[in-house]
């Protein structure tokens, strides 16, 4: 596990002709049969006609590589349907794989359909056992356009109250301090103390994991107030957002601050 930042998301159909252009050639470069299709259609100018004008591609890059792509569409393979919107060309490509990278992707539509008002998301796959990973459900079997029966998943967009967390003062305990490495993962430095809750258990059946803010050096025990809840996506547990000043931290700032760890999962901040 290594801490890689500085990705970017990129909507293709925001970008200039000639960015286009060379993001084009890398999504081309795909090894697999799904990925070249997406390449043509992009190609051909004929992808929102296919899956509908309000339909997206989204990259994932850092720097001038290209680690993933996928599209948010209003159709997919599936016809005669009135389920949507769909995730769908969902790729990342072999030297990034390993790391949930589209996770990110995934995370970002999660947002968008959310602002949109959706209530789920839906996929389509022949990988069974695949998108549990990034919080989806089985859904249904159903036949796509070519006659094949293909897998739905769906993920539930809800919208959670932490109005009776955020706000309360807690204390506990650092195991992880400023500066300390991962137990398992050593090459993984902490840049912020972490630690749990006194006596509060989270869905995993620990601890409540916190991240602690407002102190720059290590600590054994904190005591401060909740700023915040991070809402793992794709995991059992939440991590609360605790400081120990009254300074008025952005949503940016904390999400940067725990984005080492939190990069490898999906989420969402409360405040």
């Amino acid at each position: 596990m290594t801490d890689t930042q500085n990705f970017q998301i990129k909507d293709y159909f925001q970008l200039t002709i000639s960015e286009q252009k060379s993001w084009l050639a890398k999504i081309g470069e795909a090894d697999w049969r799904a990925g070249k299709y997406l390449f043509q259609l992009l190609s051909d100018g004929q992808f929102k006609k296919l899956c509908g004008e309000k339909s997206k591609v989204f990259l994932l890059t850092q720097g001038d590589k290209l680690i993933s792509f996928c599209s948010f569409a209003e159709h997919d393979d599936i016809p005669d349907t009135k389920l949507t919107p769909w995730i769908g060309f969902v790729y990342t490509f072999p030297a990034f794989r390993g790391k949930r990278r589209i996770g990110k992707l995934i995370e970002h539509i999660y947002d968008l359909a959310k602002a949109q008002g959706f209530n789920q998301l839906y996929i389509s796959t022949d990988q069974k056992g695949l998108y549990e990973n990034f919080g989806f459900s089985f859904f249904q079997i159903m036949t796509d356009c070519w006659g094949e029966e293909t897998l739905v998943y769906q993920m539930k967009i809800e919208n959670k109250d932490y109005s009776d967390i955020i706000g309360k003062s807690v204390k506990g305990s650092i195991d992880r301090p400023l500066g300390s490495a991962h137990p398992r993962h050593k090459e993984m430095i902490y840049p912020i103390n972490y630690g749990y809750v006194d006596g509060v258990f989270a869905g995993d059946g620990a601890e409540q994991d916190v991240y602690v803010f407002g102190i720059d050096k290590p600590l054994q025990t904190f005591e401060g107030k909740i700023i915040g809840v991070y809402h793992r996506l794709n995991d059992v547990e939440n991590k609360w957002i605790v400081a120990l000043d009254e300074r008025p931290y952005t949503d940016q700032e904390i999400l940067k601050a725990i984005s080492f760890q939190e990069q490898y999962f999906m989420g969402e901040l409360y405040r």
